[in-house]
Parts: C-alpha cells; sequence; structure tokens
C-alpha cells in the first residue's frame, strides 16, 4: 500500500493535469453542448504521445476541439517519481457546456480527470 505521501504527490498531479486541461479551453463557448472522453499517453517530461476520442459527444466539432484542448495543455507537469511508467495513459471526460450554463460553473471543473491509467 502507498504511503500518504505518495498518494497526495500523485493527487496533487492530477489536480494540475485537470487545471491544465481547464484553462485550455477555447476562450468563447461553443454553441454546441456535450461530453467528450479523451485518453491520451504522457511520456516522463509531461508531453503528449498520442491521444484519441474514446467515447463520442455524437458531435464532430466537440470531438475536434476536445483533442485540441489536450494539445494546447501541453506540456503537462512530470509525474511524480512514485508514477514509474514510462508512459502514461490518461482518461479525461472533457465537458462542454451549453452556453447559458457556462455563467453557472466555475471553469476549472469542466475537465475531469479520471485518473491514470495502466494497461488501458
Amino acid at each position: 500500500m502507498p504511503c500518504r505521501a505518495e498518494t497526495d504527490a500523485i493527487g496533487a498531479w492530477q489536480r494540475e493535469l485537470t487545471l491544465r486541461l481547464s484553462k485550455s479551453y477555447p476562450p468563447r463557448p461553443i454553441e454546441q453542448s456535450g461530453t467528450v472522453q479523451v485518453r491520451f499517453v504522457l511520456d516522463l517530461s509531461g508531453k503528449v504521445i498520442w491521444n484519441v476520442v474514446l467515447q463520442s459527444s455524437g458531435i464532430k466539432a466537440l470531438d475536434v476541439e476536445a483533442l485540441a484542448i489536450v494539445d494546447r495543455a501541453q506540456p503537462f507537469p512530470a509525474p511524480p517519481a512514485e508514477i514509474d511508467d514510462a508512459k502514461l495513459k490518461i482518461v479525461a471526460d472533457l465537458n462542454f457546456p451549453s452556453t447559458r450554463d457556462i455563467f453557472k460553473e466555475d471553469a476549472a471543473l469542466h475537465a475531469k480527470l479520471r485518473g491514470v491509467c495502466r494497461g488501458c
């Protein structure tokens, strides 16, 4: 079982990934709304090796923008030493709220990270 310091470091890293994704959303709301689930792989320096849509929103423009968000967010912070995988697989739900809902929510909550996925 990992010690508390290890889990705190991993949690802080995951929060930083989420924040980085949140800050990479387009500056203006997109007319359509939906959620896109993406998977991306990072190297140990935080560079995206590849990304792909796992679950489409059904709206091509949102799917394309979700991949662009991941690209704009890099380089991501390097993972903590507790994560020693050479390639890190990340799954994230990227939410595109409707223009009327965008003012109700904090932009930092739009990208929710599902976490590091080993072997997925």
